[in-house]
């Protein structure tokens, strides 16, 4: 190969290779908006929650902090860790969204996630300490900062996510969806006879 030849290659591999960083960089940070997080209709009553929560850009708290979807549920301890937590969310959402509709569309799927233990498989307390590295002055924050007790960010702060009514969200949305579901086969039953 000539050197020419050799200096063309290596134009074109780099300018592909900025284009695909730049496109790739770009889709990244679409798919980290909630409003392609609520793209998929499951995650209605989360996004709802989460809209007036204490996080959410609704909430009229004076002074909290605000926070999307990926500030909370992906892993921002370095560029590897997010892409490796995005990919293996993403994944496990399309496969639930596609493979598992009957299983996702139940109010126990959902209700069971809020146990903070499990809460803490698709949360990162590291996240929280990030956002929150001032914490307020109070006897068990004190003790949290010395390592003194075992309870994490979620024990305490369970609700601040989606907030405290989002147990209520999520009854009101499948109440909501069964009821639409009776009256389309209501409407099916009717057209048949």
């Amino acid at each position: 190969m000539s050197f020419k030849s050799l200096i063309l290659v290596l134009t074109i591999g780099g300018a592909a290779g900025v284009g695909i960083s730049i496109f790739s960089a770009q889709k990244i940070e679409e798919t980290g908006t909630p409003k392609f997080c609520i793209s998929c209709h499951e995650m209605k009553p989360m996004y709802d929650s989460w809209l007036k929560g204490p996080h959410g850009p609704l909430s009229n708290k004076a002074g909290a902090v605000r926070a999307s979807c990926v500030d909370c549920h992906l892993d921002h301890e370095n560029v590897v860790s997010y892409l490796k937590s995005k990919v293996k969310a993403s994944i496990k959402d399309m496969y639930g969204h596609y493979f598992k509709k009957e299983e996702i569309s139940k109010l126990d799927f959902w209700l069971e996630k809020l146990d903070p233990k499990k809460a803490k498989k698709y949360t990162y307390e590291k996240n929280c300490i990030h956002c929150h590295k001032e914490l307020s002055d109070n006897a068990l924050h004190e003790k949290y900062k010395k390592g003194e007790i075992k309870e994490t960010c979620l024990d305490c702060h369970w609700y601040v996510g989606h907030g405290f009514y989002y147990e209520d969200y999520l009854k009101e949305y499948f109440h909501k969806k069964s009821l639409k579901k009776k009256v389309n086969n209501n409407d099916i039953k009717n057209n048949k006879n």
